[in-house]
């Protein structure tokens, strides 16, 4: 590669911001300026012509300065170097922007949310304030004729409830009573008083009844005679098979005495 060319003093070497010629000419202005200054702030013309005297000096040693500085210049790989530092240092630089522009807009956003959550607060307080102080007239406000007279109507009615509970009271405790009296009266069959014996009042026995039971079917609660099965199975025994055909009898009128009779009426001996 070939070795930078300066733009300001066209020499090979070194750059424009490294050139010695541009930082001699930079710093002659500075005191060039400065010591314009401290002539104004001075009022002797002797100290003038000191300055200027002392300001040439200047001049002649930054002469010989930069004489030494030209020949003191950086080479192209120390340069290079410089560079790939500053490139390294920028990319750090640039990386960390990044995340600190990241940082601000997750701020700005929440910080938007927090101004949104702030305004609502301040509604919901406008309109607690609001019942607040409706709460605070309606407490102030005089007891209307309506509310007195529901409260008179109020006291009416404990009144009233007082006076049932000891109607009440009195009822219940005229029942209790009337129950002592009639448990202390005898019964009309007891004549102890006038020479009867006491009443002896005789305890039913209760008497064990024996369930019937069938011998046919071995079953209790219904006799023998009374068997469902017994019956149902005699009948079954006694009815007509079905390609049985019975005999049938037919009735014919005749004459009387046409027909002599076959059994004997007078009996089998006669």
């Amino acid at each position: 590669m070939d070795p930078p060319t300066c733009f300001e003093c066209n020499k090979p070497g070194h750059i424009k911001v490294d050139c010695p010629q541009l930082k001699k000419n930079k710093l002659f202005k500075k005191k060039a300026l400065k010591a314009w200054h401290l002539s104004d702030d001075e009022s002797s013309d002797d100290e003038v012509t000191e300055q200027v005297a002392n300001l040439c000096f200047m001049a002649l040693s930054d002469d010989e300065d930069s004489e030494n500085e030209v020949g003191d210049s950086y080479t192209f790989g120390e340069l290079q170097f410089a560079f790939d530092e500053l490139l390294v240092e920028f990319k750090k630089k640039c990386s960390q922007c990044s995340l600190l522009k990241k940082n601000m807009t997750s701020i700005e956003k929440e910080k938007e949310l927090l101004v949104i959550e702030n305004e609502h607060l301040k509604n919901d307080i406008g309109i607690l304030e609001h019942e607040l102080a409706k709460k605070d007239n309606d407490i102030a406000k005089p007891i209307s004729s309506s509310d007195i007279a529901i409260e008179k109507e109020i006291e009416s009615l404990r009144e009233k409830n007082v006076n049932l509970e000891k109607s009440f009271s009195k009822f219940t405790l005229g029942s209790k009573k009337l129950e002592e009296m009639l448990g202390s009266q005898r019964s009309y069959l007891d004549k102890t008083s006038i020479g009867y014996a006491p009443l002896e009042v005789k305890a039913k026995l209760k008497k064990n009844r024996t369930r019937p039971h069938c011998t046919y079917c071995h079953k209790i609660g219904h006799a023998f005679n009374k068997c469902f099965k017994r019956i149902a199975n005699h009948h079954s025994h006694t009815r007509p098979s079905p390609n049985h055909n019975p005999i049938t009898f037919r009735q014919v009128w005749v004459p009387k005495g046409t027909i002599s009779p076959k059994c004997n009426i007078k009996g089998p001996n006669k």
